[in-house]
């Protein structure tokens, strides 16, 4: 009988041993999963923030020069050609010809993507993304301000034009602000280069 005793603690001790073992390797193929997505999550997020610095850059060119040339009788207008694209114009004072560039889309797709998984994965992560998540939409409502005030359709807005000038400068930089705390969250560098797509 003696021998049946000793047999089924080493037994027991064994199955205890090998589900522990069991337990720990899941927790760190888990732990390298979460910190794998975690690294994705980052790239993609800082990608986004470089697309959004271009339309800040974008916003920012064509409300200085409306700010610029408006004193010097320009007029100024937006194309919407089929290709999908927002094109600002410039035509000055005795000048035949427009100059312009193109004003950029807002992107925060991949915001609202990942906003719930930094939630749970990572705290600071988390509230960098919040703090840029609104600062997008900040940039989104400036854009579509922009277009409304250069052609309103009420002619009693026009005299707005200059007043959302400088709302709109003082904004462009809080909202790059905010971007520049999520990318420095996902990259450890400064937000500086812009992605055109």
């Amino acid at each position: 009988m003696q021998p049946t005793v000793t047999v089924i603690p080493i037994a027991v001790i064994s199955a205890i041993a090998l589900f522990f073992t069991k337990e720990i390797l899941e927790g760190v193929r888990r732990y390298r999963g979460e910190q794998r997505k975690i690294k994705a999550i980052k790239m993609l997020i800082s990608r986004e923030c470089e697309l959004n610095l271009w339309t800040i850059k974008s916003i920012k060119y064509i409300v200085e020069t409306i700010r610029d040339e408006a004193e010097l009788g320009a007029e100024f207008e937006f194309i919407f050609p089929r290709s999908g694209k927002t094109l600002f114009r410039v035509k000055r004072k005795n000048d035949d010809t427009k100059s312009g560039s193109s004003l950029t889309e807002t992107h925060r797709e991949l915001m609202d993507r990942y906003l719930l998984d930094a939630a749970t994965l990572d705290k600071k992560l988390y509230a960098a993304l919040q703090s840029a998540y609104a600062a997008v939409a900040e940039l989104e409502h400036v854009r579509q301000s922009l277009i409304y005030f250069v052609e309103p359709e009420d002619n009693q807005d026009e005299m707005h034009l200059f007043g959302f000038v400088d709302y709109a400068l003082g904004t462009l930089q809080e909202v790059s602000d905010g971007l520049a705390v999520l990318y420095k969250e996902c990259t450890g560098d400064n937000l500086t280069k812009h992605r055109l797509r």
